[in-house]
């Protein structure tokens, strides 16, 4: 073992294999032990596709990790930190979540079935004295999903006392029997969420399904996006422009992609999960839009403005962020001011001026 830091154990590369290996041996039962990594320093580890069944993490901090696609089936995680997390593809049926913090993970598709997902705290003893580990500071030792993506994920029969759900996405996600009191939902998406059995009251504040008048609207508003892209290909020859101003466009799923929509106004608008890959959207305007999980891989976003929109859990990768020259000689340049995205996002996108100069990280709203 390398050491401790901050009452934490730290795992040189070749021990943290070694041990893994030896677990995975041990739930294969071709010999090995189970691991103990209670209370470990685990940030950032890259833990995907393993099998971690039955594996001991409780009071670890793994914020960061990549446990994409990884077995952590029966495994104790009790009042673990997993904020930031991949998650997604996970299986964690019958796991012991407790207290556990998943603030703004990546939970997509994950198995969380027959889970225990109530509140707790732990009590700490070392050389310093008596601490207590609780992720919220609030003493009560809630399961937090705050800001989590959860498309697809699964709920079966878990116990959710007291989770928290604010800001999260919850897309597709099925709360088949699962035993749910006193759950926040503040600011969360609900969209296509099966059983969730909670008094109406707790998700006033929340994202739901597309209305029957936002859906009627939906041929009117695709014909426009045609004109607009007639009037953007001829020059403004033919076609014309399109203000997409305060729409829910959930609807138009499946008519962004690859489309070359240049100059585009949609302020205001409801886009969650919208694919805008490869859409050409030089100075495009989506200020204070909520955008969350929405796809701009590949996109052309020269010049556009996301001034104060909602992004969390969107994908920038690839995507063409450079300023923007208009015919005046003025360069307008991406604007992310005020906008709750965060540097990680934008890891593997083509910058032509730093992140910092863009807005990103300037008034983060979310925190993790």
């Amino acid at each position: 073992m390398a050491g401790m830091g901050a009452g934490r154990v730290k795992y040189e590369p070749a021990e943290l294999t070694r041990m893994l290996a030896n677990h995975e041996r041990f739930v294969t039962g071709r010999g090995g032990a189970r691991a103990n990594f209670k209370g470990a320093d685990l940030k950032g580890a890259v833990l995907a596709n393993r099998r971690l069944d039955e594996i001991d993490f409780a009071g670890a901090d793994l914020s960061g990790a990549n446990l994409h696609g990884s077995n952590l089936t029966r495994s104790s995680l009790f009042c673990a930190d997993l904020s930031g997390c991949n998650l997604r593809n996970a299986k964690l049926l019958q796991a012991d979540l407790r207290g556990a913090s998943f603030r703004g993970a990546d939970l997509s598709f994950a198995a969380l079935d027959h889970a225990d997902l109530r509140k707790a705290t732990m009590m700490i003893m070392d050389a310093a004295g008596v601490s207590m580990i609780d992720h919220r500071n609030s003493g009560l030792g809630h399961v937090d999903f705050s800001y989590c993506s959860l498309k697809g994920a699964s709920f079966g029969k878990a116990k959710l006392d007291g989770a928290i759900f604010d800001g999260a996405l919850l897309l597709g996600v099925s709360f088949r029997g699962a035993e749910i009191t006193n759950a926040s939902f503040v600011g969360a998406v609900l969209m296509d969420v099966a059983e969730l059995n909670v008094p109406s009251e707790a998700l006033a504040d929340c994202v739901v399904d597309v209305s029957p008048a936002a859906k009627a609207k939906a041929g009117t508003l695709a014909e426009r996006l045609t004109l607009h892209q007639q009037w953007v290909m001829t020059d403004g020859r033919e076609g014309a422009p399109a203000e997409l101003d305060g729409e829910d466009l959930r609807p138009l799923a499946g008519q962004f992609s690859g489309h070359c929509l240049i100059g585009l106004h949609l302020r205001g608008v409801t886009g969650i999960g919208l694919d805008f890959s490869n859409c050409q959207l030089q100075g495009a305007r989506f200020e204070g839009s909520d955008l969350r999980g929405a796809d701009f891989t590949g996109a052309d976003l020269s010049g556009a403005s996301f001034y104060g929109t909602r992004l969390v859990h969107a994908r920038f990768d690839r995507a063409r962020l450079a300023g923007l020259m208009l015919r005046s000689g003025e360069v307008l340049k991406p604007n992310f001011y005020a906008a709750d995205a965060n540097p990680g996002q934008f890891r593997n996108a083509v910058l032509e001026a730093s992140l910092g100069a863009m807005g990103v990280g300037a008034a983060e709203v979310m925190e993790i």
